[in-house]
């Protein structure tokens, strides 16, 4: 398994991730309706009458939770990843592939995720 892991590594998997998202994210209406209504926040949220320590309070809470929901995404992708390579191996369908227990570290380290 550690293989296929550097292979796909090597073949630029984080772009792929970046680009195969992005695709679906562009058909997906429920995503394109939420990104309108958060633009439209946003502009509502410029206009508040803050005091620079409460936007700022405020603008680190926001890009806290984009990075962590970024991370949790990266990781739910490469834990489909993982699981479609598994669930292959368990089928058959890939053989002579070994899974050793530091497999999800390792993955995640691999990807730098």
């Amino acid at each position: 398994m550690e293989q296929i892991l550097k292979k796909m590594k090597d073949m630029g998997m984080g772009g792929f991730m970046d680009k195969s998202r992005q695709e679906l994210c562009m058909f997906d209406t429920t995503y394109l309706r939420d990104n309108e209504a958060e633009k439209e926040l946003e502009e509502r949220y410029i206009e508040l009458d803050l005091t620079r320590h409460q936007r700022m309070l405020v603008n680190d809470y926001v890009a806290c939770m984009e990075t962590t929901r970024k991370r949790y995404a990266d990781i739910s992708y490469a834990a489909g990843v993982k699981d479609s390579i598994m669930m292959l191996i368990r089928l058959g369908a890939l053989k002579e592939i070994r899974v050793s227990e530091d497999t999800e570290v390792n993955f995640l380290r691999l990807y730098n995720i």
